[in-house]
């Protein structure tokens, strides 16, 4: 298995941190930051979901940590083809970004390094844009 980290740019954010801290603490508002032509089957609690991204197999994930007003951390759970935790970073000056690491073979990995670079961009600037 091979490591990886991607990075998201990083975005000034039109709502305050703490309000998108408390927005994006609920699952019910996760959907907001996924490109709505690549996700299917969504479904979710307040404290996990499940969805499916076109072409992958279906993933479940939970909320694993949150750090009040700076970081929420999401991890897989169940079956998934690889293993990941996704971080939304709530910075000073109402900037943000969004980091994806986790593990994966390096085949998969050489594969679909541009594909989760961009999810994690496209995420970032959603997540900057949100008017909560």
């Amino acid at each position: 298995m091979a490591h990886f980290s991607i990075l998201s740019e990083t975005h000034s954010a039109k709502s305050s941190t703490d309000t998108l801290f408390d927005f994006m603490g609920d699952f019910n508002n996760f959907k907001h930051l996924l490109p709505e032509d690549k996700i299917q089957d969504f479904e979710c609690t307040s404290e996990q979901c499940s969805f499916g991204i076109k072409g992958l197999m279906p993933l479940t994930i939970k909320i694993k940590e949150r750090l009040p007003k700076s970081r929420i951390t999401f991890e897989t759970t169940g079956i998934a083809k690889f293993v990941f935790t996704l971080h939304i970073h709530l910075l000073e000056n109402q900037q943000t970004n969004v980091e994806l690491e986790g593990d994966m073979n390096a085949f998969l990995k050489a594969m679909a390094e541009k594909p989760l670079r961009e999810l994690v961009n496209t995420m970032s600037s959603k997540l900057a844009a949100l008017t909560v």
